[in-house]
């Protein structure tokens, strides 16, 4: 049997030559279709097994999370990434002068956000809320820990990433950071932290959030 193949999909069809096999001709038109459809499984899991050795542009839908996904050559990735957004409306606070990812007198604590990096294996993080001092002259401070899915910090708290506010009135306050150099592919947990100016100093969070947003 002669084999010849469409040009731009390179899809088999047999020749007015070939053997009258209309199973073995279909066959191989299933064959070279099977994994050019959008492909379903009930998770990550089950398309690796499956999916042994996938190819650039492969697509596979997920259902758990529920994610459209594709192959980028190296890694699966979301087909359309879409942000993620946490939010507790519990207020909290705390004197601690280090990064503490639950404050006193609140309920939901660790707030962590899971995310899917992109294939740029970059993020846009923007956390903020409701910030005050008990204290004149003492900064209240939110930022946010970035871990992998082994719980390791990749990235973690930092003043130069974090929203503040020095001063007794309750105000409304963000910040925003970029986060690079995540693989592509992999799970990972953004989770907000906070921290006192001073441990004389009560710092003071209300209706505070985390929301991640894939660059594609």
């Amino acid at each position: 049997m002669s084999t010849q193949y469409t040009p731009l999909s390179s899809l088999p069809y047999p020749q007015a030559t070939d053997p009258a096999d209309l199973p073995a001709h279909l066959k191989a038109l299933a064959d070279a279709l099977d994994g050019r459809t959008v492909l379903r499984f009930a998770d990550a899991a089950a398309r690796d097994a499956k999916v042994t050795s996938p190819v650039a542009g492969m697509l596979a839908w997920i259902g758990t999370p529920g994610r459209l996904m594709y192959y980028t050559g190296s890694a699966w990735v979301p087909a359309a990434p879409s942000p993620v957004y946490k939010i507790n409306l519990d207020a909290g606070d705390t004197a601690t002068a280090t990064y503490t990812e639950t404050l006193n007198n609140a309920v939901g604590d660790p707030m962590a956000a899971s995310f899917t990096a992109p294939a740029s294996g970059q993020v846009l993080v923007t956390i903020g809320g409701y910030l005050w001092s008990s204290v004149a002259n003492y900064s209240s401070f939110m930022s946010a820990n970035i871990r992998n899915s082994s719980n390791t910090v990749v990235l973690a708290a930092d003043d130069n990433r974090a929203a503040l506010l020095n001063s007794t009135s309750k105000a409304s306050v963000s910040a925003q950071f970029l986060v690079t150099g995540l693989t592509p592919g992999a799970t990972y947990t953004g989770t907000p932290a906070y921290r006192s100016g001073a441990t004389t100093n009560t710092a003071n969070f209300d209706s505070r959030f985390i929301r991640i947003d894939p660059i594609p």
